[in-house]
């Protein structure tokens, strides 16, 4: 049977958007509640805080090595020394904050929000030439993204419906069309929540009150496998580690203390890997 492995055990509140760095070899994520970003070194097997500041909802790599950090209120650029560029302000009206982020192949950031409303949250595309679109509308909390392997699907998440969306994708022109619904959870299963990608294309997606990770086909998004988790609301997931064979999975609800809620996981399934995520070219 597999199983999950605890990597860090630091309890956050919501811990949130996995991130592998190829450059350093370290798994990254953000606690937005608590507005910290953690960074988890592989070789030395050592955690420190490299952030602490207004909450980020959500974070991209540069092409430079940087971070790019989408807060509440703002876009920020975080050099290695720590230092913070802002990039833009961010003040939508019927949007509280940012969530889950991704770079495309061209270094576009399609950022999903989370709405003071049941339908006011959506997804907003930040281009490299300075301009910003709204691209998704009508989602209280938009999560996990995912682009297939062929560049010409888009997978965006809905966690107040408990849906998945595919939608065609440009990589000319950054955008998504004809949005079909490709998966909708039943009450048992949680909420869908982050999603990463394989190298086949199926779909790994977090379940938020669920303590689960489901595998879905690449096909139509019928489960092909499920993954359960000693803790209720696994948040998201990434493919990280030098080979890309291993998932890196947050999750939510600790308070600070001992506790496996909000604790970071490993998981590692025979014959499946992943990809490096894109880098964001918003700072040239």
């Amino acid at each position: 049977m597999i199983t999950p492995q605890l990597l860090v055990n630091r309890s956050c509140a919501l811990s949130e958007n996995p991130f592998w760095d190829t450059d350093a070899q370290r798994f990254l994520w953000t606690d937005i509640t608590g507005g910290e970003i953690w960074s988890h070194d592989s070789t030395t097997d050592t955690t420190k805080k490299i952030y602490d500041g207004p909450n980020v909802g959500g974070f991209t790599q540069e092409a430079d090595g940087s971070l790019l950090l989408f807060r509440t209120s703002d876009v920020v650029k975080m050099a290695a020394d720590g230092s913070l560029t802002e990039v833009a302000q961010f003040s939508e009206e019927g949007d509280s904050r940012f969530n889950d982020v991704i770079a495309d192949p061209r270094g576009r950031v399609f950022a999903g929000t989370v709405g003071n409303t049941p339908t006011s949250g959506g997804v907003y595309r930040y281009d490299p030439d300075g301009s910003v679109r709204r691209v998704i509308t009508g989602t209280g909390c938009s999560n996990g993204m995912a682009f297939t392997a062929d560049r010409t699907k888009f997978y965006w998440t809905c966690s107040t419906r408990k849906q998945i969306y595919v939608y065609d994708y440009d990589e000319a022109s950054g955008d998504i069309s004809n949005a079909r619904l490709w998966y909708q959870a039943d009450e048992e299963e949680g909420i869908t929540d982050g999603l990463t990608i394989d190298l086949d294309d199926n779909i790994w997606s977090a379940r938020w009150d669920g303590y689960r990770v489901r595998k879905h086909d690449a096909q139509d998004g019928h489960v092909l496998e499920e993954i359960k988790f000693p803790v209720a609301k696994v948040s998201s997931v990434v493919f990280g580690g030098p080979n890309f064979d291993t998932m890196y999975l947050t999750s939510a609800g600790g308070d600070g203390k001992e506790s496996l809620d909000g604790a970071i996981f490993t998981l590692q399934v025979p014959g499946v890997k992943g990809r490096p995520e894109f880098r964001s070219r918003l700072t040239g």
